[in-house]
């Protein structure tokens, strides 16, 4: 995932420069006037209701997608009052404001793949998030939809070119391997750290093959901490180990199970690579985070939101959860399905 743009969407010029940027990321893509048209018509459609709705706290981004397909995300969120009911506001002629009540409807009509987020505002307050977040994204070629649905969020500290954290995807036949990785520090060196640990890792393999190879070509450098990870889409059998201070869970039946790694550094000292072999339920959720993603948050915090697509949860928290000081980055993984199913 790369960010493109963000910028508060209330003003006209700033969605003059949203739909300018979107336009041309398009064409530069490849596709067709069609679609340019209308994800136009989505980013402002967006872009009016946070400036009706979120009281100056709404941003919007615009997403640059390469795994799991070439894409084009748009990601709103805001910190304002919310939404009621978002299957009510999907209605079209539902609104609350007087107008035709055709937004977020025809944002659903027009993407090639949406979801819907928001929680109401209480009076007596106390809630950790309030507003409303929607993510979109427009494919330039169609694809035939895959056994597991994969959200990735991946920001540099500052916005800069050089990241030091890292998802590397493999879908290989009936199995999804990945590499998350976070190397020490940030900026020029932590990119190249990154970068050499990628390259060590030969695709899908077996993740403690994977975790010791990158090991090896880490001696004597800046480390990095990882987790290497297979599931069978199958079996829905999920193989995971890591080493260093990485989140990862599963969340399943109401239930948020945390998965640990072996403590140290890859490159440096470090444990016995720690490996988790288990089954994951029809739905689950998977997920691995780096540092720069808090972990406070339980599923309380944010009802609803673990039945979503999994690119939602993965900005939302993104965003949300993280931590500015920092690369930040957060893999989330539906087992089957692509986004149904119960509601963690």
């Amino acid at each position: 995932m790369r960010l493109l743009i963000e910028q508060t969407a209330g003003s006209d010029a700033a969605q003059v420069q949203l739909r300018a940027r979107l336009r041309a990321v398009a064409r530069r893509m490849g596709f067709d006037d069609g679609a340019r048209g209308r994800m136009e018509l989505v980013a402002s459609e967006l872009a009016t209701n946070q400036a009706k709705f979120a009281e100056g706290t709404g941003v919007m981004q615009l997403w640059e997608a390469r795994e799991p397909e070439p894409a084009l995300d748009l990601f709103a969120l805001d910190f304002g009052p919310g939404i009621e009911d978002v299957r009510l506001a999907l209605e079209d002629g539902y609104t609350t404001a007087g107008t035709l009540g055709q937004g977020l409807g025809t944002v659903r009509r027009l993407a090639d793949e949406a979801a819907f987020y928001s929680v109401a505002r209480r009076p007596e307050g106390g809630q950790a998030w309030h507003g409303v977040a929607v993510w979109v994204r427009f494919r330039p070629r169609r694809r035939a939809p895959r056994p597991c649905a994969v959200g990735c969020y991946v920001r540099a500290l500052g916005d800069s070119e050089h990241n030091g954290d890292a998802i590397e995807l493999h879908w290989e036949e009936g199995r999804l391997c990945w590499l998350h990785l976070d190397a020490l520090g940030h900026g020029p060196e932590a990119a190249r750290a990154a970068a050499r640990a990628r390259g060590a890792a030969g695709g899908c393999g077996r993740p403690e093959a994977v975790l010791e190879r990158i090991d090896a070509r880490l001696r004597g450098e800046r480390g990095a901490v990882a987790a290497a990870g297979v599931l069978d889409l199958g079996g829905a059998r999920l193989r995971l180990c890591g080493v260093g201070d990485l989140h990862g869970w599963v969340i399943a039946n109401g239930e948020r199970r945390t998965l640990a790694f072996s403590a140290g550094v890859l490159g440096h000292a470090h444990r016995h690579i720690e490996c988790h072999h288990l089954r994951t339920p029809p739905q689950a959720l998977l997920m691995t985070a780096s540092d720069g993603i808090r972990n406070g948050w339980g599923l309380s915090s944010f009802p609803g939101l673990w039945r979503l697509h999994p690119q939602l949860i993965a900005f939302f928290l993104g965003e949300v959860a993280g931590r500015p000081g920092d690369d930040r980055s957060l893999l989330v993984l539906r087992a089957r399905g692509d986004g149904g199913g119960q509601d963690g």
